[in-house]
């Protein structure tokens, strides 16, 4: 090939070969340039069909036009020979480099910076690379990264033997194995955070100068990388940070969902880590390179350089900024895990959390609602993309902690969810000693990142700590970062221990006080021992006793009386903490269950509309509102709140689903689909999949319903209501014996849920109806007694249950009556009458007048 001319391109040296082809530098005839020209092994297109199907991937990778990534320009043939045309790129290989030893970690972020830079320019015209490796990264004499091979892996057969470098999956090379996700390794189709796995291999084994696994042999790597956790790096390389460490070992987790799920929030959080410089290595000498002497120069003229290169770049694009006058919903994530003492870290936790109940405050007067951090661990939110599904949230605050010596270093960043664009971050330093400092610069560096101009009353609070004793605020802090969870008895007994400390401190340090209560009652909760009930009290009246203006202290008590049952005395204690705290989520959370708990729905229905009036931009208060109304059966106002969600927080499922469980009731079931199918789109979930089954089953689409519900019981296996409504659609769709054995798994699963609250109506009354479908009779009425007698007739959906129940069991005048009173209770007229079950009554005068609301039977 050597002196050949293929096209306009005269090829001048050999450069490469792989399993896919040979790659030439050539001469460009026509622009008098070098270009890259990889010529295609023969028997890799063995037909027209798929030379057209490669032409065509070609001129769409050809629209990749990134810093980061080599172009590919062409494709074509000539005599029987296919080849593709690329940028050439000068330098020499990451795999090249790393052979004489690991690089810096600063090198390493910069090298993985830029990777994940390429990355993302690619999920914008949906282009997975699938086979990213060192051997395909290439630093350039100037010190960037090119990206080399986008998108071609899935264009060719291997025809590479050794399984080690190539791996055939599905047909087409899937990728090199040593760098493959488990995902591709099991055939599934590779998407973007497939990639984000093997940018993880490469930084693993740039920084490390090992791969993430040493098994030399196929079978061994394939069980390794599908089973195994790779050693961590930092036994690797003691001079790597821990949040480096977590960055990498992030992206290599099993399950996609668990590493980071754009390529944007892995540059991000490098960035965030990144410190003043980096240096890439001299090379061992390769005879194929014209450029390796550039790389035996000394590291400190390559350091200068990369660092020139990388800022000019990055002052070249001026950062967008937060639009403060929109509706921002921010969610905290949460610190990602590290190396370090139990105490350092609950430490970081706790200083996260009081930060975001800091930033939580801002939004009676700004149009910033924050997601409450108690609501991020709930859920499990632990990136970008979940945060803004879970919650729609607009804005991500990534913070990480490290710590030298006797300083700590705070790094964060502001990030667009929607656009993974980061707007606002930087590095605070303070002594270790100093936690007020170090706190105070943070949430002042953050509130400027957010564009909000402060009042002299915001600052003052955005700066309280309730002592003048930092190292009492510092044990503060470690009590309130064990207490994030409160299920570990280790983690309460430490809480305990450190709020002791810093009353030792500070005897009349009143949040650590009410702190020190509220980890009294989680002991209560984990033992059931009265004692710890008795001192949780003592303590939050303690708290109250030393300052009765601490919004934590009332709370601390709400939550003792509530769960004691003084329902009365924790309205009073909530009340006062929502006065002393209007954005206070907990305490108006708190409120409104108390009032719940008295049967004063009115009343808690009132709590959450002045929520909603104090933080009217804020989604959570009308979902709450919402529900409330479901439960009450007001469902035209239900939807109306559930409306009012997806205005606020579009991106989140949350809101679809609710509205269409809602529509469900109205029996509006087209757009209840609609609504359903919305949701699923954002995030497939249980929920959506299983009411969007009941929509199907109320249209009498069986089928339609059976295999939505399925798919529910895909996301969890445990929930019994989706198994009770599976076995509904399969009974209804003739296939009778098939429902059997999953309404007897219903009953095992709602049994389960019995174990933990044996007074659950609902639960008792589910178990009734899944007994009356297998003809059990008197199983299902007596639980159905006991839910009927827990819920004292007045549970719209219980009393549903015992018209169902009856009638499944030939007792119709007794199913008539327990429909009307569900009726009178605010049941759908709806449900009733599209209810599959109640077909038999559809030509009873009753019923009708049931329907109607006219029927007054005999009690």
């Amino acid at each position: 090939m050597i002196g050949r001319t293929l096209g306009h391109y005269r090829v001048v040296e050999q450069i490469g070969s792989g399993g896919m082809g040979v790659v030439y530098r050539a001469r460009d005839i026509r622009l008098d340039r070098d270009v890259a020209l990889k010529v295609i092994r023969p028997r890799a297109l063995d037909d027209t069909s798929a030379r057209e199907h490669f032409r065509k991937e070609a001129l769409l990778l050809s629209k990749l036009c990134h810093p980061n990534i080599a172009q590919v320009y062409d494709f074509d043939a000539q005599d029987g020979v296919e080849f593709i045309i690329m940028e050439y790129v000068e330098g020499t290989t990451l795999a090249s480099t790393i052979t004489s030893g690991p690089v810096p970690e600063e090198t390493a972020i910069i090298i993985g910076i830029q990777i994940a830079s390429a990355l993302e320019s690619a999920e914008e015209v949906r282009i997975v690379h699938r086979d990213l490796k060192p051997g395909n990264t290439m630093i350039t004499p100037k010190g960037s990264v090119k990206v080399l091979d986008f998108g071609l892996a899935r264009l060719f057969r291997s025809e590479d033997e050794n399984i080690t470098e190539s791996f055939d999956s599905a047909g087409g090379v899937a990728g090199t194995l040593p760098y493959m996700a488990p995902e591709q390794l099991r055939g599934e189709p590779a998407d973007f955070r497939s990639d984000i796995y093997s940018a993880g291999a490469v930084l693993y084994e740039a920084s490390t100068g090992h791969q993430p696994f040493d098994s030399r042999t196929p079978t061994a790597l394939v069980y390794d990388i599908l089973k195994r956790s790779p050693v961590p790096l930092r036994q690797r390389s003691s001079n790597l940070s821990p949040r480096f460490e977590s960055i990498v070992l992030r992206c290599l987790a099993k399950e996609p969902r668990r590493r980071y799920q754009r390529a944007s929030e892995l540059r991000v959080a490098l960035e965030t880590i990144r410190g003043t410089g980096g240096s890439f290595p001299s090379a061992t000498p390769d005879r194929k390179s014209r450029l390796l002497g550039f790389f035996a120069i000394a590291v400190l003229l390559l350091v200068t350089i990369c660092i020139g290169v990388v800022a000019a770049w990055r002052s070249s694009k001026r950062r967008p900024k937060v639009d403060a006058g929109i509706a921002n919903q921010l969610a905290v994530l949460p610190l990602g895990s590290r190396d370090g003492g139990s105490d350092a870290l609950a430490f970081d936790n706790g200083l996260v959390e009081t930060l975001t109940s800091r930033l939580t405050q801002l939004g009676k007067n700004h149009p910033l609602q924050v997601v409450p951090a108690s609501e991020v661990r709930a859920k499990g939110v632990t990136n970008l993309q979940e945060a803004r599904e879970q919650f729609g949230a607009t804005l991500g605050l990534q913070l990480n902690v490290e710590r030298s010596g006797r300083f700590v270093r705070v790094n964060y960043s502001l990030v667009d969810t929607k656009m993974h664009t980061q707007l606002g971050g930087e590095t605070i330093t303070a002594p270790a000693s100093d936690p007020f400092s170090l706190e105070d610069k943070v949430a002042d560096s953050i509130v400027k990142s957010l564009e909000i101009q402060l009042q002299p009353q915001e600052e003052k609070a955005l700066t309280a700590h309730g002592t003048t004793q930092p190292t009492a605020y510092d044990y503060y802090l470690q009590g309130r970062g064990y207490l994030q969870e409160p299920q570990k008895r280790e983690n309460v007994d430490s809480a305990i221990t450190v709020f002791g400390h810093a009353l030792e401190q500070d005897p009349r340090y009143a949040l650590a006080i009410a702190g020190l209560g509220e980890a009294y009652w989680r002991r209560y909760e984990l033992e059931k021992q009265n004692r710890w009930a008795g001192q949780a009290q003592a303590s939050c009246e303690k708290a109250i006793a030393m300052d009765a203006n601490q919004a934590e202290s009332r709370s601390c008590l709400g939550i003792v009386y509530e769960g004691t049952g003084k329902y009365e005395d924790a309205v009073s204690e909530y009340r006062r903490a929502v006065e002393l705290e209007p954005t206070n989520d907990d305490a108006i959370r708190g409120l409104a269950s108390a009032f719940a708990s008295l049967g004063k729905t009115d009343q808690a229905e009132k709590t959450l509309q002045a929520a909603v009036a104090v933080r009217p931009q804020y989604w959570k208060n009308y979902n709450s509102l919402g529900a409330l109304y479901v439960g009450e059966a007001r469902y035209e106002e239900a939807a109306k709140m559930f409306t009012q969600v997806i205005a606020l927080a579009p991106d989140s499922f949350r809101g679809y689903s609710n509205l269409g469980a809602t529509y469900i009731r109205l029996g509006r079931y087209p757009e209840a689909i609609k609504s359903l199918q919305n949701s699923i789109t954002i995030r497939p979930t249980e929920d959506a999949f299983s009411n969007l089954g009941t929509a199907f089953f109320a249209l009498r689409q069986f089928d339609d319903a059976a295999k939505n519900y399925s798919e529910a019981a895909k996301l969890n296996a445990q929930n019994y209501v989706i198994w009770g409504n599976l076995g509904e659609s399969y009974y209804y769709s003739g296939k009778r014996e098939d429902a059997i054995p999953v309404y007897q798994k219903a009953v095992s699963l709602a049994k389960q849920s019995l174990e933990v609250n044996p007074r659950d109506a609902t639960v008792l009354s589910a178990i009734a109806g899944y007994y009356g479908m297998l003809g059990r009779r008197q199983e299902a009425l007596n639980y159905l007694n006991q839910a009927l007698h827990l819920s004292e007739n007045k549970d719209p959906e219980v009393l549903f249950e015992a018209a169902m129940v009856h009638n499944q069991l030939g007792e119709t005048a007794i199913a008539l009556q327990w429909l009307e009173k569900a009726r009178s209770a605010g049941f759908s007229p709806t449900t009733i009458s599209d209810a599959p079950a109640l077909d038999n009554l559809h030509g009873n005068v009753a019923f009708q007048a049931i329907l109607k609301g006219r029927l007054n039977l005999k009690r």
